[in-house]
């Protein structure tokens, strides 16, 4: 039997297809790649890595613990193996906040709906001042049905010098904001500092948190998004599949299109 070509797709898959009555056009790449025969092989797609590096000096959130790793087996020393320990907050670099993180026995990072991980997602560049708010969504051009949203602000230029001290002068979205999220049905909302919610008096009571987790929202912060431009991506965010976690430190790809 000759070997099956990566982008052939059997009569079978074709059935399903037509039989769900799925839209081909409004699936990721990763979909298309499995049930479009001209779509492109992954090795040839350009994937972005917008996920913090997880280190001992790493920027975190005040009295929260960045990375330690410790040394447990050495081949230096005789084993037959490396292997380390590692400890560090669930919330440390690149994470993701489930519905537990504010909202007492809510759901917990390991189980997070995949389907709001994984999918298309737009790229929103924010360059005013203040924070992004409902006024400014709307005017965004968004289309309807659109399920992820990334946000893209000076923040990211911050990420030059992971090192750099914490700062609460960061840029991310509002109550209004949030709610106009929640109202349009968003999945996933990402920023690109260490917290969505807004500092100063806007803080008070959490709204961002709380309206966006209420709602099921996944929320993930500590992006690094120097590298991607605005636009429409595919994406894949993978969390720890912590048992019980409040948070879950993830890795991040964009996928152009």
């Amino acid at each position: 039997m000759p070997p099956r070509r990566e982008n052939e797709v059997s009569l079978a898959q074709r059935a399903r297809v037509a039989k769900d009555g799925l839209d081909v056009e409004r699936r990721s790449c990763l979909h298309a790649r499995l049930f479009c025969p001209d779509a492109r092989p992954i090795a040839e797609m350009k994937i972005h890595d917008v996920s913090l590096v997880l280190r001992p000096d790493m920027v975190t959130w005040p009295g929260e613990p960045g990375l330690r790793l410790e040394p447990l087996r050495r081949i230096s020393k005789g084993d037959t193996a490396n292997v380390s320990v590692v400890s560090f907050s669930d919330h440390a670099g690149t994470h993701v906040d489930p519905p537990l993180h504010f909202i007492e026995g809510g759901n917990t990072a390991d189980r997070l709906p995949l389907d709001a991980l994984v999918g298309p997602c737009r790229v929103l560049e924010f360059t005013e001042q203040g924070h992004v708010s409902e006024e400014w969504l709307s005017s965004a051009g968004i289309p309807a049905r659109t399920e992820r949203l990334l946000f893209k602000t000076r923040n990211s230029a911050r990420w030059a010098d992971p090192t750099g001290p914490f700062t609460r002068d960061f840029t991310t979205i509002n109550a209004s904001a949030a709610a106009w999220c929640v109202a349009h049905r968003v999945k996933l909302v990402g920023v690109d500092y260490l917290s969505i919610e807004p500092q100063g008096p806007e803080k008070a009571g959490y709204p961002v948190h709380k309206t966006l987790l209420g709602a099921g929202v996944v929320i993930v912060e500590g992006l690094d998004l120097r590298g991607v431009g605005p636009g429409v991506y595919d994406l894949v965010c993978a969390p720890l599949k912590i048992e019980h976690g409040d948070g879950a430190p993830a890795r991040v790809f964009l996928i152009e299109r």
